[in-house]
């Protein structure tokens, strides 16, 4: 297939337009992983940073795809028809073919040494697994590096979770001001307010506002645009009601990334109703807790028992439940602004399920 007039060899990789605040750990494994893998594929809740740690990614390792770096952006996609032909305009082949487009995309990409960003693949993922492994194989030299609310369930594929950022308190021996969700809240701070700067008058208020967020960089950043009207302490007094007040986000921003109401609501639309209502259930632990505990306080005629067990492996699929594992066995946990959410809709589902008087 011949190369179209102007397509650029180095890539379409966007610009990093905000400064990057720590992530160094989980940068250094994506860098394994993407050395060892053909497709790997970043997962984590809605707001957690999954594009914007990939683009990072991306710009850290463009020069070793001498074919360049191409970012197709999948968020704004409805229609999972649409995906080939996204994917072949971001390349900048489309229309150069009339033979069937998975046919000429796959020719097109060959032989070349290139590294394909798929993001936001969620809601059309089983339109994006075909046409990875398709890709795949067809393309020996092909890695794809794909973000997604949950994995594309290729056998070849590496899931990588990108967990909220830390809080203060998660490292014990950390200073508060070197805290990476307490930094990023200082550089937007100081992007809505020029003068902001942490010092021991803020960071106790800082350092709570950020654990109470849960180290969700969206959270963060809706609570530091709220710095035009409000201090930190209040802001923090408002949290009581976290999703009315995060809402404000740039007009260029995705509708579910202009609050957190949407975002974390979009992952709550891709969940399958026993899911959310199980979702909404465990809303009740206020830790971590084990499967049994789950069974014995969720379960009921709507939820059997014998179904806990796939439901909790699918809202961890989903990126709703955190898993840990250590000697004692595996533990779940829903971060407070998930369980949040889960409250909301426990107590509108019961109120709805009330007989009226």
């Amino acid at each position: 297939m011949s190369t179209p007039t102007g397509w650029r060899r180095e890539g379409n990789l966007p610009a990093e337009l905000t400064s990057f605040v720590g992530r160094t750990r989980l940068l250094a494994n994506l860098k394994r992983h993407l050395a060892e893998s053909r497709l790997v594929t970043v997962t984590g809740i809605g707001g957690v940073g999954k594009s914007r740690t990939v683009l990072r990614l991306a710009h850290q390792v463009r020069s070793q795809y001498p074919d360049g770096v191409w970012f197709a952006d999948l968020a704004r996609l409805q229609d999972a028809g649409m995906v080939k032909h996204t994917i072949a305009s971001a390349l900048g082949i489309a229309d150069q073919s009339s033979r069937a487009e998975s046919e000429s995309l796959s020719e097109w990409v060959g032989d070349r040494d290139m590294l394909l960003i798929i993001d936001t693949c969620e809601h059309l993922v089983q339109g994006c697994a075909e046409l990875v492994h398709e890709l795949l194989e067809a393309a020996p030299n092909l890695k794809v590096l794909a973000t997604s609310r949950q994995s594309l369930h290729l056998p070849y594929e590496q899931v990588v979770p990108v967990p909220p950022l830390l809080v203060p308190g998660d490292d014990p021996a950390e200073s508060l001001f070197t805290n990476e969700s307490v930094q990023l809240f200082a550089l937007r701070a100081g992007a809505v307010v020029p003068d902001f700067q942490l010092d021991e008058d803020n960071i106790t208020a800082v350092a709570e506002l950020c654990r109470r967020l849960d180290g969700i960089p969206l959270a963060i950043e809706l609570a530091a645009v709220r710095l035009r009207a409000l201090s930190v302490e209040q802001i923090l007094g408002l949290l009581a009601d976290r999703f009315s007040l995060l809402a404000g986000a740039s007009r260029t921003a995705l509708p579910r990334h202009q609050t957190l109401r949407a975002a974390i609501g979009w992952s709550h639309e891709l969940c399958e109703p026993a899911e959310r209502l199980l979702w909404a259930r465990l809303s009740v632990f206020a830790g971590d807790f084990e499967l049994d505990a789950a069974r014995f306080v969720c379960s009921d005629g709507r939820l059997p028992s014998e179904d806990i067990t796939d439901l909790v492996t699918g809202l961890v699929e989903k990126s709703i439940l955190l898993i840990r594992s250590n000697h004692a066995g595996v533990r779940y946990k829903l971060i407070d602004t998930l369980a949040e959410y889960g409250e909301e809709w426990l107590d509108s589902s019961t109120s709805s399920a009330r007989p009226s008087r």
